[in-house]
């Protein structure tokens, strides 16, 4: 194939280079027709890790898998190529340093002036990056044009200095609606909505890129059918000539409407809890916290909040199953929220606790008024086919004074007023006194049992299977913790987890399961000969963030004979997202130990989709709540967008809570890597797992 010769390039060859100049941090090279690497432009050396010195001459199935070298894809890429026209893959590609990374792989074929096959341009995408600029290349104005069409998701075109198109991709097409021959030579106004242009945007964007150099911002984009999506817009400014003037604009366009309604989606769930629909915690904490602040203003301003707990929630939850403990809790949501005033805030805390937020209250007597309304209304039966349920409810109530600093402090007195209401027989309420002391909750000393619990082994561990939905093999579990407490029997994490952090009981308890997680995980590994088998593990902020967490964390997998890969850290999306330095710190150097690290419960505690992708983490647990409700179409969408979100960025994504065949199916279809749930497996102790391990490999 002949070298690009080295001239003074014209204007048009200046604009095609530009345009390309816009388009960062993507892989373009040229090859020839046995599949020798001739030209490799920047973004090429960053993508794979390859100087050009080091690659060019060399055939480019360095970029691909041993997998696909052994099954002959690259051949079959050059065949498709030449006989198709073009071909456009989804794989994995391979760095010069052994790394993987999907990308889009498309390949054109370029002819010479005789229409003989003169070699092939290669353009590679990483999808992880789709939102990122794409790195230039200088290249003849043929091969540029074909790696312009071989962009299918981008509306490309260039403007003249006053707005009016004078080039147009096919993506365009798609994208906008306009063929080339309908739009070239109109201004580029025409893409904007009426309101904008009354208001001047496309004179002031185009002012703004000529002063600045580059525009980059979202906006409303009109079709020619005239409807409309939401764009991502790259407009840069294009110079040529010894003087560097002036010669147009290259504007970039994408539609991230999907993406766009799915944060904003997920910022409203932020709000709420997604099962009852109630406000969350932290919701709850900011309407307290301004109740707070107002009482130090105006003492006259009253308030209470109310803690409220389902009697025998566990009981109803292991009798009847989720959906019919999940059906509960939204009954009592309803109901709740019946008993309350249009002033109030009602909140789901987690699992079967409840909070109100009673706002211009004349004096105790009101809430206490309340409390009774409520237990009255949770008094009558919740019917499950036919089957009265009775669910009652304790009730603590701590008064709003100026005495409370925040909001957490409020909520730990209501709740230490309720476990007293419980322990006088349940189903009565209580208000917060000196006489009730913060530690006698529902027995003696439940904090001092949980500080002992480690040391008299009433903690044990069990393992609930997460399985490859392509194929229902087992190869992952997630460790579970439980509490075998001497006389309340059986305990689960929402009974003690929240009070083992707020005593920092909770550090001695995830220790002491990660190191009973990992002796089962080694003899697991020893005994089935399986070194995919690995474990997940929960960690609670406070761990997570623990000065000692790395060396523990190896001082562990040494004592088990393990190593970090075979080994997951569970973290909830709210404390991975947290934008603290020590978190950040924490979160580089559990990924540079060689941890995978798992966002836990995701959708739940969304706060950004934008830093997701810079965060070193390999696979979402999307939340159970979201598959529950995958039976309305809404939730159906915002799953296979959760998942397509997981993919693009080179994540693993494992569905929670799959509890009917119907949620399995569409999660399959969907292309879900991994899934878990009680239709799947109930969390299993170390002898059931194998059992389990033991008929998968007979």
């Amino acid at each position: 194939m002949p070298s690009v010769k080295s001239s003074v390039l014209d204007a048009d060859d200046v604009l095609y280079r530009s345009l390309i100049d816009s388009l960062s941090e993507h892989a373009i090279f040229a090859i020839s027709p046995t599949g020798d690497i001739i030209t490799w432009n920047t973004g090429a050396e960053n993508t794979y890790g390859y100087s050009k010195r080091e690659i060019v001459g060399k055939s480019f199935k360095v970029t691909f898998t041993p997998e696909d070298l052994a099954a002959g894809v690259p051949e079959n890429e050059l065949h498709e190529a030449h006989t198709g026209g073009r071909t456009t893959h989804e794989r994995w590609n391979v760095r010069k340093d052994g790394t993987r990374f999907w990308a889009a792989n498309n390949m054109a074929p370029i002819y010479g002036a005789g229409k003989g096959l003169i070699g092939f341009t290669k353009f590679v995408a990483d999808m992880t990056e789709s939102h990122r600029a794409r790195e230039a290349l200088q290249d003849s104005e043929e091969r540029l044009r074909i790696l312009i069409e071989s962009v299918p998701e981008y509306a490309i075109f260039s403007l003249a200095l006053d707005g009016s198109i004078t080039s147009w991709n096919s993506a365009a097409h798609r994208v906008l609606g306009y063929a080339d021959h309908e739009i070239i030579g109109k201004q580029f106004a025409e893409l904007f909505a009426p309101e904008d242009i009354s208001n001047g945007v496309p004179e002031i964007v185009l002012q703004k890129a000529s002063i600045l150099g580059k525009v980059d911002e979202e906006r409303w984009f009109l079709r020619k059918d005239g409807s409309r999506f939401l764009g991502s817009e790259k407009i840069s400014r294009l110079r040529a000539g010894k003087k560097r003037s002036s010669q147009g604009f290259v504007h970039v366009a994408h539609d991230i409407t999907a993406h766009k309604e799915l944060a904003d989606d997920l910022r409203r769930r932020a709000a709420v809890d997604p099962l009852t629909g109630l406000a969350n915690r932290n919701t709850f904490f900011d309407h307290v916290e301004r109740a707070i602040a107002l009482i130090k203003r105006r003492s006259s301003c009253l308030f209470a909040v109310m803690f409220i707990d389902l009697d025998h929630f566990k009981e109803i939850n292991d009798a009847f199953g989720h959906m019919v403990a999940d059906h509960l809790l939204e009954i009592t949501a309803r109901r709740l929220e019946s008993c309350a005033r249009t002033e109030d805030i009602v909140a789901r805390i987690g699992g079967d606790e409840f909070a109100i937020l009673l706002n211009g209250i004349r004096d105790a007597s009101d809430a206490q008024e309340a409390a009774n309304r409520i237990g009255t209304e949770m008094r009558k039966p919740v019917f499950v086919d036919s089957q009265g349920v009775y669910a009652t409810v304790s009730v603590g109530i701590a008064m709003g004074t100026a005495g409370y600093d925040n909001p957490e402090t409020i909520l730990r007195d209501a709740d230490s007023a309720m476990y007293v209401a419980k322990a006088g027989g349940r189903a009565r309420s209580m208000v917060f006194s000196g006489a009730v002391d913060a530690g006698n909750r529902f027995g003696p000393d439940l904090q001092g049992d949980l500080r002992h619990a480690v040391e008299r082994g009433e903690l044990r561990v069990v393992y609930q299977p997460i399985v490859r939905l392509a194929d229902s093999t087992i190869s992952r579990f997630e460790a579970l913790v439980r509490w075998e407490h001497p006389r309340r029997g059986l305990l689960y994490p929402n009974d003690f987890i929240l009070r083992a952090e707020a005593s920092n009981t909770i550090i001695a308890v995830d220790r002491w399961v990660l190191a009973t997680a990992c002796n089962a995980l080694a003899g697991w590994r020893s005994r089935f000969a399986d070194p995919a088998l690995c474990v997940s593990i929960n960690l609670s902020s406070k761990q997570f963030t623990h000065p000692d967490l790395i060396s523990h964390l190896r001082e562990t997998l040494t004592a088990a004979a393990l190593t970090p890969d075979c080994v997951h850290l569970e973290i909830t999306e709210s404390a991975i997202m947290e934008k603290s330095i020590r978190t950040e710190k924490m979160l580089a150097a559990v990924s540079d130990a060689g941890f995978e690290l798992h966002v836990d419960d995701f959708g739940v505690g969304y706060s950004s989709l934008s830093v997701l992708r810079d965060l070193p983490v390999k696979a979402l647990k999307i939340d159970r709540s979201f598959i529950t409700k995958m039976d309305t179409r809404n939730g159906l969408e915002l799953v296979r967008t959760i998942i397509q979100l997981a993919h693009n960025l080179g994540l693993v994504a494992v569905a929670e809570g799959i509890e009917n065949l119907d949620q399995l199916g569409m999660l399959v279809a969907m292309s879900c890597d991994y899934g878990q749930g009680f239709f799947l497996s109930e969390p299993c102790d170390n002898e059931a797992i194998e059992r389990m391990l033991a008929g998968q490999a007979a």
